[in-house]
């Protein structure tokens, strides 16, 4: 080999290292384990609430690349450094009806770490007291799919604050009495953003604001957290159905949209504190942004990510595999707000994962086959 092609794939090896994003180290704790999937954090979490934890306070949080400058980061700018005191005393009022699993599990993950619980509190709620920017989402139904079972698409914008695709982080949860599930998420965060069970249920948010809601409800202070109720949906349920009927339910504290498929196809919940309407797919496909479209919700429908996605409904024959999925993701992307772009593939139950600096679409997918790291003893 010649000096200079040495140096060249030196040089090479090199750049494709530095351009991904730092994270966390691998390391092991009681019964949890954080490993790397195809260069993916995977952190494994398995026992009780308050063992699962003190296993993510150690793994997540304390070992995790500077997250006291990310939070300061992300309050500057959202805006919300001089209200972070007053949307504190806010998170903890919503405290009493989060999940006492849920509770117990986030209390302990607070002390392992040696981290203000504040912060926890605030990370878990903030989809409940804020809007953030807006994701984009797809069910491609087994009729319309290439590989003949659903593919569900999602990408998840965000506040591209510096250092938060350091956090992205793939939590597998084996809880004693639940169902095992995958949540792709931002540590600190322990509710559900986007996740799968070991069903092949899958579900996303879509945050959506209490004023493009038609019928006009007020925020409910007795409802369970979003990203409390939407895990429970992974944590007890295995079909779009039983998802349905377990959120009906639950009290729920605002406006949001569902995004969820199983092995047999998805739809959209349009979720207020007063309703919860299903809208099912067109022409086997169900896209969703961040506007309510059923009669009874709807209010507001501008959006140009939707407008760009709409002709997937219209348009019955063609078929989409998992490329062409993440290419249409890519169609809507947000620049650097779209830190996630992902498909799951509910049937095989396996995730393909595209995360870093924005926009993650333009960046290759990894693949984790999440049926195996469920049934992993």
């Amino acid at each position: 080999m010649t000096l200079r092609l040495l140096l060249i794939l030196c040089l090479t090896a090199t750049a494709a290292r530095g351009d991904e994003p730092k994270s966390f180290p691998a390391a092991k704790h009681e019964g949890g384990e954080l490993k790397y999937v195809d260069r993916v954090p995977v952190l494994i979490l398995k026992g009780k609430p308050a063992e699962m934890g003190d296993q993510f306070g150690v793994l997540a949080i304390r070992n995790a690349p500077d997250l006291t400058a990310l939070h300061q980061q992300f309050l500057k700018d959202s805006g919300q450094e001089r209200m972070y005191p007053y949307i504190v005393k806010l998170a903890r009022a919503l405290k009493p009806n989060i999940p006492a699993a849920h509770l117990a599990e986030m209390e302990a993950a607070a002390r392992s770490a040696d981290r203000d619980e504040n912060r926890l509190y605030f990370a878990n709620t903030v989809a409940d007291l804020s809007s953030g920017l807006g994701c984009s989402t797809v069910v491609v139904g087994p009729e319309r799919s290439k590989t003949g079972a659903p593919l569900f698409g999602r990408n998840f914008d965000w506040l591209p604050s510096k250092g938060i695709t350091e956090h992205t982080l793939v939590v597998v949860y084996k809880g004693e009495g639940k169902r095992a599930f995958a949540a792709v998420t931002v540590a600190p965060i322990t509710g559900v953003i986007s996740g799968m069970n070991d069903a092949g249920l899958a579900v996303t948010i879509n945050e959506i604001s209490l004023r493009k809601s038609k019928d006009r409800a007020a925020f409910n202070w007795k409802g369970t957290p979003l990203l409390f109720a939407f895990r429970r949906v992974l944590e007890e349920c295995a079909t779009v159905a039983e998802a349905e009927a377990l959120l009906r339910g639950m009290e729920r504290t605002t406006s949001a949209c569902l995004t969820v498929c199983d092995a047999a196809g998805g739809a959209v919940f349009e979720i207020t504190p007063k309703n919860l309407v299903v809208r099912p797919p067109e022409n086997g496909v169900c896209c969703c942004t961040n506007h309510f479209r059923t009669e009874a919700l709807t209010f507001d429908t501008k959006c140009w990510r939707f407008d760009k996605l709409a002709p997937l409904s219209a348009n019955g024959s063609d078929k989409l595999g998992v490329k062409d999925v993440f290419g249409r993701l890519d169609e809507v992307h947000q620049g650097k707000a779209t830190l996630q772009s992902m498909v799951f593939e509910p049937k095989e139950r396996v995730l393909h994962l595209a995360y870093g600096d924005g926009p993650a679409t333009r960046r290759d997918p990894h693949r984790l086959d999440l049926g195996k790291l469920f049934d992993e003893k």
